[in-house]
């Protein structure tokens, strides 16, 4: 039965060659993918020059920052880069919209800027086409039109009867056909994956993520054979076919992904970066004002300091008392901006939910979800790396506020300067890529969709090739 099926598969190949057009489709699918590979690449090594450059630039200027007072040094400030995964290549996912650079500095948490789509001219907002968009998009849509007549042209001309008269079963011809359309495809993305190792090769889970992002792709591609086959053998017409099927590429591919964004975006909408400042800047408003003497707040914190100290002024404290103040100020707008920043998370991420309870009906999206958490670049990873940011940003900002409670004198405040080594040893740890567990449940989610892509269209596939 297996020599069986791999000569229908020999067959099938030899018709699509000696037909000129899907061999021509092949060669120009081929050529796309390696126009987007190189373009990607180009893109990829232009963004982390850039992600580099500033790096290095924001290290240099804090090491040769001079002696000066410790406030001065929080506020001016820190950048930290987001780590990049060179599966990047492949799918940058979010990484233009949410930008790869976030400054860090005292009362504020600031999101992540330097994001191309916003600063792109609108010749330039069209979407750039990757290697994970050929698998998405234009790979079924090649399949389409390479594969619609595969069954239908046989049972129009009786060369199907024939073969079902003389034995040959139905799940045989499916197999081989099925093997004929898919080992192509699955060799172009084995050779991708190759060729991605060879570049990525010592990254952060590389075999890993690489392993996820081509099972994904292997699955999507092989339910996208079985539906081809199941509606060329159902179909009485070429056209029938061709149309059915452009039908479902369109549905699959645009119309349900990116319906089921709209539709999350405006069931959960997200609160404009300024509204949420806004609502934030009133909330610390009404916790206290350390410039307000009567305030009951930071009246309360003085009288808690004193009989810390067991003196009965802040003169005759041994320490600053504005560094202390500086340290619960911090502590309070901290609190009140991470809410707020947990508020949007919370948004964003019930967006994701809502989504994921329709992704049956787009495994195109669920391929995206697998490709855009494998190459680090989902919203879990996002949401990672802005933790990271703040919480090295508060260690740092407080740190400096020690500094300035230790090292200043309270009587010189305004006057006094401190040694630059201080700077050089502040706690700025490297902020790194979260590993891919952060995106478990959408890549568990999503993979289950495309086993249900395989097992719904084979299943398919078999009731309609055995009524022939």
């Amino acid at each position: 039965m297996i020599s069986l099926v791999w000569k229908i598969a020999i067959n099938e190949w030899r018709r699509l060659w000696h037909a000129r057009i899907p061999a021509l489709l092949m060669l120009i699918l081929i050529v796309l993918w390696s126009i987007a590979a190189l373009a990607a690449h180009h893109h990829w090594q232009d963004h982390a020059t850039i992600v580099a450059k500033v790096t290095q630039q924001s290290q240099q200027d804090w090491q040769s920052q001079p002696d000066r007072h410790p406030h001065r040094v929080s506020h001016f400030g820190d950048f930290v880069p987001k780590p990049l995964h060179p599966l990047s290549v492949i799918e940058p996912g979010i990484l233009d919209q949410s930008g790869h650079l976030v400054y860090l500095e005292a009362h504020r948490l600031n999101s992540a800027n330097f994001n191309p789509a916003t600063e792109a001219t609108s010749l330039g907002r069209f979407p750039l086409i990757t290697p994970a968009m050929i698998v998405q998009w234009w790979m079924p849509l090649f399949l389409i039109m390479i594969a619609y007549a595969t069954i239908t042209a046989e049972k129009i001309t009786g060369i199907l009867a024939f073969m079902r008269g003389n034995g040959t079963s139905a799940w045989v011809i499916a197999a081989g056909k099925w093997l004929a359309l898919f080992l192509p495809l699955f060799t172009l993305l084995c050779l991708q994956a190759l060729l991605t190792l060879a570049w990525s090769w010592g990254s952060d889970q590389t075999l890993l993520r690489l392993s996820l992002m081509l099972l994904a792709q292997a699955m999507y591609i092989a339910g996208w054979c079985l539906l081809v086959l199941t509606i060329s053998w159902f179909s009485k017409q070429l056209h029938g076919a061709l149309l059915t099927l452009l039908l479902c590429w369109v549905c699959v591919c645009i119309i349900f992904p990116r319906g089921l964004a709209n539709l999350a975006q405006t069931t959960y909408p997200t609160q404009p970066r300024t509204e949420a400042e806004h609502h934030a800047e009133i909330k610390l408003k009404a916790l206290g004002d350390s410039h307000n003497p009567d305030d009951p707040h930071f009246a309360a914190f003085k009288a808690g300091i004193l009989k810390k100290y067991q003196v009965t002024t802040i003169e005759d404290l041994p320490v600053n008392y504005h560094g202390l103040l500086m340290q619960e100020g911090e502590r309070l707008t901290t609190a009140v901006y991470r809410e707020q920043q947990a508020l949007h998370d919370a948004q964003l991420n019930r967006q994701n939910t809502s989504i994921r309870h329709w992704l049956w009906l787009t495994p195109a999206l669920a391929l995206q979800y697998v490709q855009m958490a494998s190459s680090g670049n989902d919203l879990a990873h996002h949401q990672a790396f802005i933790r990271q940011a703040e919480d090295r940003r508060y260690k740092l900002i407080q740190y400096l506020n020690q500094i300035h409670t230790m090292k200043v004198d309270q009587h010189h405040d305004h006057d006094t300067r401190v040694s630059a080594d201080f700077w050089k040893k502040a706690p700025r740890p490297a902020v790194t890529l979260a590993p891919v567990s952060v995106s478990s449940h959408s890549i568990e989610v999503a993979l289950l969709v495309l086993l249900g892509w395989i097992l719904i269209p084979g299943a398919l596939l078999m009731k309609v090739a055995k009524r022939t």
